[in-house]
């Protein structure tokens, strides 16, 4: 029997690391939670009922209506970034140096109960996120670019 070559010690020392708290948004279930409400990229289509359609599928709309939601359309990394060099401390939270596409659904009518009707509004904007050991978490807030 071969005693342990140097590639297999690699391989073990990059499975260890893969598995290490923090290491890997796949075994982060509040990130991944992040990704499903508020990351859309690229843009879906729901032929003319955006909101409708993508709040239903990602299970924002049981048992009851969410209120509003907001989408970013931007790449993983793009957003993951804004917890360390894409993003400014914005008390607790982290604000993007960048602006994002976003797109937030807003609940038509005043009842929670579905079926649920959402309007649409898609502008660029700078994410407000919580970030958790490097990871979002948390979505806050955007904040709409203006021009001077």
């Amino acid at each position: 029997m071969r005693p342990l070559g140097g590639k297999c010690c690699f391989l073990l020392l990059l499975l260890v690391a893969e598995l290490l708290p923090g290491s890997s948004g796949g075994n982060n279930p509040r990130y991944e939670k992040f990704l499903n409400q508020h990351r859309d990229d690229p843009r879906s289509s729901f032929h003319g009922r955006y909101c409708d359609g993508l709040m239903r599928s990602r299970g924002l709309t049981k048992p009851e209506c969410k209120e509003a939601n907001t989408f970013i359309h931007g790449s993983k990394r793009r957003i993951r970034a804004v917890c360390g060099q894409g993003g400014v401390p914005s008390g607790q939270l982290q604000r993007s140096r960048q602006p994002f596409r976003v797109t937030t659904c807003t609940l038509r009518g005043g009842s929670t109960r579905p079926p649920c009707e959402y309007k649409e509004n898609t502008s660029p904007r700078y994410i407000v996120i919580g970030c958790e050991d490097g990871w979002p978490v948390h979505y806050d807030e955007s904040q709409i670019v203006t021009t001077v």
